[in-house]
């Protein structure tokens, strides 16, 4: 009797455990919607706990394309963006299908490896890595380290420390470009030597020689249109105060280490850090590196945005909301563990928080944090060339309900119309609202009081429906 009751208890716990995970599993809806031939968009909407995860897997073709943009496509820019743009605009600007936020940045300058249509823009920050796209039509990922010099005419070399960021007070040695914006600056008073010409682009595994048009005492010069400064502190200083006009020097870019050879064939780089997935395999807490701080980046629960690519070669860009009520985030483990899931056997995480925006037909497809989105330096683009143009089949197009006014909690549905017949919620891409969050079954949930809009992208055109949000609830209602 007493093996009965253990066999019976056991059995009963079997089924509430299978019940409890099943109920669990339900909670979890997925959605995927093909926006083009070679590009998908998923998401993934969790209520326990509370999660939401979007992004696009893409298929390298002949006819896909990646770019790396800068905001306004500068570095640097008077006023308060000092540079920096939003990720949507970016993507709006270029007409890119997609597009992702990329890398940490300082002002409106990225802190690691940027290429811009075949050029070094921006020098590897130490130890972070970066995805690159090369002329062959590949994406790979790997953390090279600069490797460039500046050679006077008497044979003298010093090593080039930075390519367009602000030189720093002592022993620095930046070159800056007309990427770089209208100014070159330095932190400190050096020398600055203006180049005359500037061989163009600056690619890795080149060199060439540049003219010296002018040698002075300065912290900062304007950059010619058709060749570039040099600004050296401390004994960089030194070395550039032997130049005169008239001289030409010898400028050497190069990256080194793993797969340096595939990395002068990149036309496009964006970078992040640290590592999540290498060589499939997860890296731990403790061996992602990149100098972050491990207790508050690496094991908290932020919002984050991630690239990965697949053992098929698929590229997967992927953002998880957070600090906010339908999803609170993940740590950089439980990111590296929802890339894996999805297939990455390389994966790198780029800026998170505020920054983490996903774009899709020119329209926010995830909750950015700050609850609006937030400029920022770089972004990563995709292009898919075997899209066909889309015109409205039809005339008369709807949302419903046509406008809403909700409060904090609440949720609503909308539906797309196509005269007077609903559209099958897989042909529909929803996003752009700063005040609330809309999934991709036109499932909106009211965050914060505001107002704003709800964009519905369908047949080569947007609907939008304005909403507001009032006050503020506890019970989490809805609306039919």
């Amino acid at each position: 009797m007493r093996a009965l009751r253990w066999r019976v208890g056991a059995l009963l716990s079997a089924i509430l455990w299978a019940l409890a995970s099943a109920l669990q599993q339900s909670t979890t809806e997925r959605i995927e919607k093909r926006i083009s031939p070679h590009v998908v968009l998923f998401q993934e909407v969790s209520a326990n706990p509370p999660l939401a995860i979007q992004g696009v897997r893409i298929t390298p073709a002949r006819a896909v394309s990646f770019r790396s943009t800068l905001g306004n496509d500068v570095v640097a820019t008077d006023g308060a963006l000092r540079g920096r743009e939003l990720t949507s605009r970016m993507a709006w600007r270029h007409r890119a299908i997609a597009a992702i936020n990329g890398d940490f940045f300082d002002g409106g300058d990225p802190l690691g490896l940027c290429i811009v249509a075949g050029e070094l823009v921006s020098e590897p920050f130490p130890g972070r890595p970066a995805a690159g796209w090369t002329a062959g039509g590949q994406v790979i990922m790997g953390d090279p380290a600069f490797d460039a010099d500046i050679t006077r005419p008497d044979g003298t070399k010093h090593p080039l420390l930075g390519l367009n960021r602000v030189a720093k007070a002592e022993g620095d040695l930046v070159l800056f470009t007309s990427f770089y914006g209208a100014t070159a600056q330095a932190v400190a008073q050096g020398i600055v030597v203006v180049l005359e010409t500037l061989p163009r682009p600056l690619r890795v595994g080149t060199r060439g020689q540049a003219l010296v048009r002018e040698v002075r005492e300065a912290s900062s010069a304007s950059i010619p249109h058709t060749g570039g400064v040099l600004i050296g502190t401390g004994a960089a200083s030194e070395f550039l105060r032997a130049l005169q006009p008239g001289d030409r020097i010898t400028i050497r870019i190069d990256l080194q280490g793993e797969q340096a050879t595939r990395w002068r064939t990149v036309q496009e780089a964006v970078a992040g850090g640290p590592w999540l997935i290498r060589n499939g395999k997860i890296l731990p807490p403790e061996a992602m590196g990149g100098g972050f701080n491990q207790q508050t980046f690496i094991e908290r629960r932020h919002p984050r945005t991630a690239v990965g690519i697949t053992a098929k070669g698929e590229v997967i860009w992927l953002t998880v909301d957070g600090r906010q009520a339908h999803s609170q985030g993940v740590s950089l483990p439980e990111l590296a563990q929802i890339m894996a899931r999805y297939g990455a056997v390389e994966a790198i995480n780029l800026d998170g928080g505020g920054s983490t925006t996903l774009v899709v037909r020119n329209l926010v497809v995830n909750s950015p944090s700050d609850g609006t989105e937030r400029p920022v330096s770089n972004a990563w683009l995709v292009f898919d060339d075997a899209q066909r143009p889309s015109l409205p089949r039809y005339t008369d197009y709807r949302v419903e309900p046509p406008q809403v006014t909700l409060r904090v909690g609440e949720q609503v549905r909308f539906r797309v119309y196509r005269n007077s017949e609903p559209i099958s919620t897989w042909e529909v891409v929803w996003g752009g609202s700063n005040v609330g969050f809309i999934d991709q079954w036109g499932r909106f949930r009211a965050l914060r009081p505001g107002r704003s809009v709800i964009s519905a992208y369908v047949d080569g055109q947007w609907l939008s429906v304005p909403v507001e949000v009032v006050g503020e609830t506890t019970n989490g209602g809805s609306t039919p």
